[in-house]
């Protein structure tokens, strides 16, 4: 396979979702530590602020689930792609070298 397709790196794809998945790793750590640090904060809250304390540590939970599955989804999507450019450059690479092979005589100089 040809090290250069019209990209810097033929693996790029698949290093942008395994970079992808990296960095919701670190985001999903950070956000359960603000979870856990919003969860002390709201011992010193009562009636109705805590409710909507709480309610809004709920939304901001859900919103950041599906952030992740968002991030999930496309980081698989990125290697499902780099797996189908490695496929289209080996199957250009084997009918380049097969047409090659056809010329037959034509691959030697007609003047030699």
């Amino acid at each position: 396979m040809s090290n250069h397709a019209g990209l810097e790196n033929v693996n790029s794809l698949s290093q942008g979702g395994e970079q992808l998945g990296q960095e919701s790793d670190g985001l999903r750590t950070q956000m359960n530590q603000l979870i856990n640090d919003m969860s002390g904060d709201a011992d010193s809250l009562q009636g109705q602020a805590l409710h909507d304390f709480r309610e809004a540590r709920n939304s901001l939970t859900e919103r950041f689930d599906e952030l992740m599955t968002w991030c999930s989804q496309n980081g698989i999507k990125l290697n499902e792609g780099q797996q189908q450019f490695n496929l289209t450059d080996s199957e250009a690479s084997d009918d380049f070298a097969a047409s090659g092979q056809d010329l037959g005589g034509l691959s030697r100089p007609v003047n030699a």
